[in-house]
């Protein structure tokens, strides 16, 4: 894969769907996900369903948890994770452990990202092993978005950024040292999906809420993606992007 693959023409733009409530936003997404899998499922027999922690995510989840589908044959993983044990509150996996892999979504299979690897750096090899096969490509991803127009950990100014946005030779999962960016705080250690992981997908959901969120994002379509990088993945995405908003 790379950041210059052929999935749809880049040039083509994205959807912006505007909702009145959160609420009827967490249900549009949990629906569109669900079509996207299912078709996913029905298409190869599988599917791979990459998503985001933050709180913008959980009502997504919480609805997903419940919904018929055959989520034995799905498998989820994590778009970036901070270089924290599992049951820290500051996990994305144990986020996306207690709002969406119970109930009926319990069934799916999970990759996480966190290892028992003293940092991310070392743990990238591997986990390029374990994302590797469920990211050719991805059939769903879903997104967020910090006030600083970073998405999955991509930090604007971090280390790692670059090469993260541009990997090559196949790389899925980068390290990244987002140290001095004031928007990842004390937890500056990540681990995050690539560039090409990310634009690659198949279909993708960028779930954001408020008017604050709509702005920055509205600034990043204006600037350079080194200093909002969620620029790079709405740009490489294109049509197969949905960004659902609400106030």
């Amino acid at each position: 894969m790379g950041v210059s693959g052929s999935k749809g023409n880049r040039r083509m733009k994205h959807e912006f769907l505007a909702h009145s409530s959160r609420d009827e936003a967490a249900d549009f997404a949990a629906r569109m996900a669900v079509g996207v899998l299912s078709a996913a499922i029905e298409e190869s027999g599988k599917a791979s369903f990459m998503v985001s922690g933050g709180s913008s995510p959980a009502p997504v989840f919480d609805r997903l948890a419940h919904t018929d589908m055959a989520w034995s044959r799905v498998t989820v993983g994590l778009v970036d994770e901070r270089w924290v044990s599992p049951d820290d509150p500051a996990s994305n996996e144990q986020l996306v452990r207690r709002h969406l892999l119970i109930g009926k979504a319990g069934a799916a299979g999970f990759v996480p990202m966190k290892t028992a690897a003293k940092t991310a750096a070392a743990a990238v090899a591997d986990r390029n092993l374990a994302y590797g096969p469920h990211s050719d490509p991805i059939d769903l991803i879903l997104l967020g978005m910090g006030n600083d127009g970073h998405t999955a950990s991509w930090f604007p100014k971090a280390s790692g950024l670059k090469s993260a946005m541009h990997a090559k030779h196949g790389e899925v999962v980068a390290a990244i040292d987002a140290t001095g960016c004031p928007v990842a705080g004390d937890l500056t250690e990540r681990l995050t999906l690539t560039g090409p992981a990310i634009i690659d997908s198949d279909a993708a959901i960028l779930l954001i809420f408020g008017e604050d969120k709509r702005d920055v994002l509205n600034a990043a379509l204006k600037s350079e993606p080194d200093d909002r990088p969620i620029r790079f993945a709405v740009d490489g995405l294109g049509p197969r992007l949905t960004i659902i908003w609400a106030p």
